[in-house]
């Protein structure tokens, strides 16, 4: 629905860009046009829509009626009849203008009226935005620690001599759980669970470690693994 002030005048009743559009396809002489009524009119609607409507689609509305006015003085009082004919020809020119700018501020206001995409309507199906800062974010904030390294208190050229090496981790191999069970079996006289046998301090693989001991233990009949069922603990029992 247009948003410009409503004119009723001979030959004519709607709204202003409307009007525009009918003298550009010369649906309505615009010699034959009542300005002065139309003039009239459109400063009571500038009148009225104050506070309500915002300025700068009011100053539109004003250049709107200036051009109007402008075209139709030149249309009235030409000098002659070569001037008349350019003033005609001004006149079409003014309003396509006109009519296209109407046309691209309706455009631009449907657009602004319809639901944006990720903020008023949502595609189904598309991927979660990740919780963490963007990738650009991220290079960024690589670089700039990047750059705090190798502006530090090494050299440039001996930044990068220097390697990282993390300490080696104790690791519980299966020869020790070999000599624990062998130190411990002499004096094991009933089952016992398999996590009986793990080390004091306890690791990520000291479990398999012990393990795979154990079945090699029962491979040569030192001792006896079972279990009652599945996710049961295991019981490691003497052989015999």
């Amino acid at each position: 629905m247009s948003e410009a002030p409503l004119l009723s005048i001979e030959g004519f009743e709607g709204p202003l860009d409307f009007l525009l559009e009918m003298l550009g396809r010369k649906r309505i002489d615009l010699a034959a046009l009542p300005i002065a009524e139309a003039t009239d009119q459109l400063a009571t609607a500038l009148q009225d829509s104050a506070g309500r409507v915002p300025l700068a689609q009011r100053g539109d509305w004003l250049v709107m009626a200036a051009e109007l006015v402008l075209l139709k003085s030149r249309l009235l009082a030409p000098r002659n009849t070569e001037e008349a004919l350019e003033a005609e020809q001004e006149a079409q020119r003014r309003l396509a203008q006109l009519e296209t700018l109407a046309a691209m501020r309706a455009a631009a206001a449907l657009l602004s009226a319809r639901p944006q995409l990720g903020r008023d309507v949502f595609a189904r199906g598309a991927p979660e935005r990740p919780a963490g800062p963007p990738r650009a974010a991220a290079q960024l904030a690589f670089l700039e620690a990047l750059l705090v390294l190798l502006e530090g208190p090494l050299p440039r050229g001996e930044a990068f001599a220097v390697t990282y090496r993390p300490p080696p981790q104790e690791l519980w191999r299966v020869p020790e759980a070999l000599a624990l069970f062998r130190e411990m079996l002499p004096g094991l006289d009933t089952p016992r669970s398999l996590e009986k046998f793990l080390p004091k301090r306890r690791r990520r693989g000291d479990l398999s470690s012990t393990f795979v001991a154990a079945l090699e233990l029962a491979r040569e009949g030192d001792l006896r693994l079972s279990q009652a069922e599945s996710f049961a603990p295991i019981l490691v029992a003497p052989a015999g």
